[in-house]
């Protein structure tokens, strides 16, 4: 029972390549010399005003074309490279996901200067022995991608590629920020929002304020997350007792009871995993859910044996088990133990797009039963430690996992558990201790994601203060930086495009009139959020905070927070959920639907321009906000949120013959939106991304009908405000591993192949047959 979310930072997905002619495939196994020049004579005219067939295809010595012939790899490649004719020099984005430094060696002089452009431009990529391929053949479909790489290499035809052209100049002057994974509008305004936050808690800095206020704590806490000093000269101190009692395990229990001691100070267990959110069968209550081990990489990465993500991650271990004391040959071989036991955990484990399943994860277990499911550990006694005694339940979200980690909860596996669990306390609280140790982390993500630079001291210790003392700062947050009007405003529009949903479901043809009054019904029955809460949580007013001279340090007061929040929720388990309360922060660049709930949350953090301007057009904040508020309702009704009702419980109301359709209908989305290229040997996966599809579908859909019923309506602005408020770039790795693992598709897909199933689109922009953008009104697909 997730929630839903707009982006991820730890969830987005975007990146680059990507155009309608690559969608529909090759209509033969194998392209021909004359298909290659017909395509060309349409792909590239609007690059090369004096195209020509003769200037593509320029035949043998004796004149023969051979059109009907299969096409050489290296034909097609010059072909290409004489049709478009000169190409932009790759900047930005295009610099930082294309291929560059690579040579081949099958390249024949006839083809050198060709080929040298086209790598010159990045859009070339060979095979792992450092060849080309030159006399493979090439089917349509591999063709029409290196197409789109060019189209977007130069950005300059909406017709063909509707994101890139509209934030081509974004795009070529875009820059990651040092120490972040990717930037767009999204984390630009997540960086207005910090400014206006270190400028809220550099203020309370040096002023006198009474003990036990937030000021003081908030201006307490922030200093010790500054004192990078007194930090390094604690070390790995004020986590050494838990590292001690760890290696003075002699058996599994002596290693859950070492285990059991830091759960009760720090709140964090390295060997159980429990979360504490709405029963899924029974929204009102809270219950006790068991995640299992956590793993340090993707499944896919397991998976597929990612040689670069293995030796960073049993790198990054090593080094976090030397500072525990290990000698370094010792902590290789353990940390490779530990990857290898990770490995067979995350090939037990469900899929990623499995996880949101109810039927898969929804697996109830009386205390007696999931005690014998983790046989060798006494979990009654774990409970009653953990505070968790009280629980009548647990909800096993993935049984297989649970038991392939039962199997590893033995005393003949202790040697790889202690260094599993010391690792996972150094990735975990590593942050909080010496610099050293954020350094390590600071190299596995580098190496992993492509991450250049790190944040600073500052940055860091601003995170550190939101993280603890959030639910102060959200407070001053709002009351300077959120107006009551924009909060009105925005509810507002809310409620026009709920009102305009429950219209477009009445008028659906594939729903019986039983299953819409349902349909309606969740609807009318959704609770919304904006801006900020009614009432503000007070947990943070029992926290206390101490300086380093006081004995505190940055990890005690962040765990004295977090210990507050775990306490509050490890009490509310089998009582009534409050729905009214946030499970976000205000300041959130974010959006959310939580299953349980039925509600939609949108913080005040993203309602800024370009999402939101209270002085826009409505056609522009339709465009931005509007497809978000979309989107966000629709998660009610994608393949996930489909199985709960109107109070967040997990129950059927559907008619069989109706919900048929319905997995039909997102069968059609699955392959739309599959297999597209978003940077050179990553795609997207239509399975892995169904449920944001459908929401991003289906809320431009509801988005776009308000704007029809607009004065003269401009459509132009709204499709390129979703264009816009979309803009992204990140690095050619994190968007390979976000193909494998986000549940959002690529951001210039959720862009292009989105806005390509309107008619609105096709009249605003001329979009004809042999566009890039266009698709056959037969091939379009809608749902909701």
């Amino acid at each position: 029972m997730k929630k839903h979310y707009l982006a991820l930072p730890v969830a987005i997905a975007m990146a680059l390549s990507v155009s309608a002619s690559a969608y529909a495939g090759a209509t033969k196994p194998l392209a021909s010399r004359g298909e290659i020049v017909q395509t060309l004579l349409t792909s590239a005219d609007a690059y090369n005003s004096d195209l020509q067939k003769g200037t593509i295809i320029q035949g043998y010595e004796n004149g023969d074309l051979k059109e009907n012939e299969p096409v050489k790899k290296i034909e097609a490649l010059v072909m290409l490279s004489r049709a478009f004719g000169e190409l932009p020099e790759p900047v930005g984005n295009d610099l930082r996901v294309g291929t560059f430094g690579v040579k081949f060696t099958d390249i024949p002089a006839w083809a050198k200067g060709d080929i040298d452009k086209l790598l010159k431009a990045g859009v070339l990529a060979g095979k792992p022995d450092g060849t080309l391929g030159a006399n493979d053949t090439i089917t349509m479909s591999d063709f029409q991608k290196i197409i789109s790489r060019v189209w977007a290499l130069e950005g300059s035809h909406l017709n063909d590629d509707f994101y890139e052209a509209i934030n081509k100049n974004w795009l070529k002057k875009s820059t990651i920020a040092p120490g972040e994974f990717f930037g767009g509008d999204i984390p630009e305004i997540h960086k207005l929002n910090n400014d206006k936050i270190t400028v809220m808690i550099d203020a309370l800095a040096g002023k006198t304020y009474a003990a036990g206020t937030k000021e003081r704590k908030l201006a307490d806490f922030y200093a010790t997350a500054l004192d990078s000093e007194s930090r390094n000269k604690q070390g790995i101190e004020p986590i050494k007792k838990y590292v001690t009692a760890i290696d003075g395990a002699k058996t599994f229990d002596e290693l859950v009871q070492a285990d059991l001691a830091i759960e009760k100070d720090l709140s964090f267990s390295t060997l159980f995993k429990f979360t504490i959110m709405a029963d899924a069968k029974n929204s009102s209550d809270n219950v006790l859910y068991y995640t299992g081990f956590k793993t340090g990489l993707s499944k896919y990465s397991y998976a597929t044996e990612d040689a670069n993500a293995k030796e960073l991650y049993i790198d990054q271990v090593t080094k976090h088990l030397v500072l525990t004391g290990e000698e370094k040959s010792a902590a290789k071989a353990l940390s490779e133990k530990v990857y290898e036991m990770e490995k067979s955990l995350a090939a037990s484990s469900l899929g990623d797009h499995e996880q949101g399943d109810v039927t898969k994860f929804y697996n109830p277990y009386t205390i007696e039963q999931f005690d014998d499911m983790l046989k060798e550990a006494d979990m009654k006694q774990a409970l009653e430690s953990m505070k968790l005694d009280h629980s009548k339940k647990v909800i096993v979200t993935d049984v297989k996992l649970a038991q392939k980690g039962a199997e590893f909860m033995k005393d003949d596996h202790l040697d790889v558990l202690k260094a599993y669990a010391k690792a996972q306390l150094l990735m975990e609280t590593g942050w909080l201790l010496t610099d050293e140790i954020r350094k390590i982390s600071d190299d596995f993500y580098a190496g992993l994601y492509g991450v250049v630079g790190t944040k600073t001291d500052k940055e860091i210790a601003i995170s550190a203060t939101k993280g603890a003392l959030g639910g102060y700062v959200e407070q001053m947050f709002a009351e300077k930086h959120f107006s009551v009007e924009a909060k009105k405003d925005v509810e507002k529009m809310v409620e026009k495009l709920i009102a305009t949903y429950e219209e477009r479901i009445k008028q659906l043809d594939w729903m019986s009139e039983a299953t819409k009054a349902k349909a309606i019904n969740k609807l009318k029955k959704m609770n919304i959020k904006v801006g900020y809460p009614d009432k503000w949580d007070t947990t943070l007013d029992q926290v206390a905070i101490k300086s380093y001279e006081e004995g505190g340090s940055l990890l005690s007061n962040s765990y004295a927070a977090t210990s507050a929040y775990s306490d509050a929720m490890k009490a509310s388990i089998g009582k009534p959920i409050d729905k009214n309360n946030w499970s976000t922060s205000v300041y959130t660049v974010n959006a959310f639907y939580n299953t349980g709930n039925n509600d939609m949350t949108f913080p005040a953090g993203i309602l800024q321009a370009p999402f939101y301007d209270i002085n826009a057009t409505p056609e522009k904040n339709l465009g931005g906000i509007g497809t978000l508020i979309g989107h966000e309702i629709s998660h009610a009704f994608d393949n996930e949120g489909a199985a709960y009702d109107e109070h967040g419980n997990a129950t059927n109301w559907w008619t069989d013959e109706d919900f048929k359709k319905f997995e039909e209908k997102c069968q059609e989305l699955i392959a739309f939106y599959n297999g597209i290229e978003i940077v050179p040997g990553a795609h997207n996966d239509g399975q892995l991304t169904l449920s944001e599809n459908v929401a991003d579908l289906a809320g431009m859909a509801v988005a776009l009908q308000v704007v029809t019923g607009l004065d003269n309506p401009d459509y132009k602005a709204f499709f390129e405000s979703h264009a816009i408020t979309n803009k992204y770039t990140t690095t050619k790795e994190f968007a390979t591993i976000l193909s494998t693992g986000s549940n959002h598709s690529a951001n210039k897909v959720r862009v292009n192949r989105t806005v390509m199933n309107f008619e609105e689109f096709y009249e605003a922009y001329g979009i004809k047959h042999g566009d890039g953008m266009y698709v056959a009104p037969k091939d379009r697909v809608s749902i909701w």
